[in-house]
């Protein structure tokens, strides 16, 4: 299996995450009215570090952007996210957290930046 695969499967099946979201978990794009709340994640770079003997250091982030009806929603959906994402089989950085409320469509957004190092 695959990095992404593997994220995928960790997220999709931990139980504290799908307590909330179940399977609403998609990457790059939400299909059209989704049942919130929800998670829209997608790669948005992935530097490679070639160290010792050209063992090469993938390290994606991932932006991962929680929408929900409520703020409060938004905040416990991104809690469960990074516990889910913290027994990940790799290390996570967070480097970044920001919240939204989008008053064209009344949803509140939630996006945590974390790179995923692994080998």
């Amino acid at each position: 299996m695959s990095f992404q695969t593997d994220l995928f499967t960790h997220l999709s099946t931990d139980a504290g995450l799908s307590a909330i979201i179940a399977t609403r978990l998609y990457p790059s794009f939400a299909p059209q009215d989704p049942v919130l709340p929800f998670i829209v994640y997608y790669e948005f770079a992935t530097p490679r570090e070639h160290g010792f003997r050209g063992v090469a250091v993938n390290k994606p982030r991932i932006q991962y952007s929680i929408y929900g009806e409520h703020y409060d929603d938004c905040v416990d959906v991104a809690a469960a996210l990074r516990t889910a994402l913290l027994a990940f089989e790799s290390p996570v950085i967070f480097e970044d957290e920001r919240a939204y409320h989008d008053v064209t469509t009344g949803l509140y957004r939630r996006d945590i930046d974390a790179k995923v190092p692994y080998v």
